[in-house]
């Protein structure tokens, strides 16, 4: 194999790896979110607007800005 064609096939392997790995960056950045709001809530501290629905208030409020921040991400080209 000539050294230009094994130099081609490893700057298009590195090229695609960037790629998945810009991919699994962004989706860890929108996991951590709900993590970080999530795990604020396991401490045993108490739940805001004290209301049987308090628990799906806050598992709603972290989804939307999961889905605000992949938005964002998705628009600069980073999903």
């Amino acid at each position: 194999m000539r050294p230009g064609r094994l130099f081609s096939i490893l700057v298009i392997f590195i090229y695609n790896l960037n790629i998945v790995m810009k991919f699994l960056t962004s989706i860890t950045i929108v996991m951590a979110i709900h993590t970080m709001i999530s795990s604020f809530f396991g401490m045993n501290v108490g739940l805001p607007l004290h209301t049987q629905f308090s628990f799906w208030i806050i598992i709603a409020a972290s989804m939307v800005l999961c889905g605000i921040i992949g938005y964002m991400l998705y628009k600069k080209n980073l999903f």
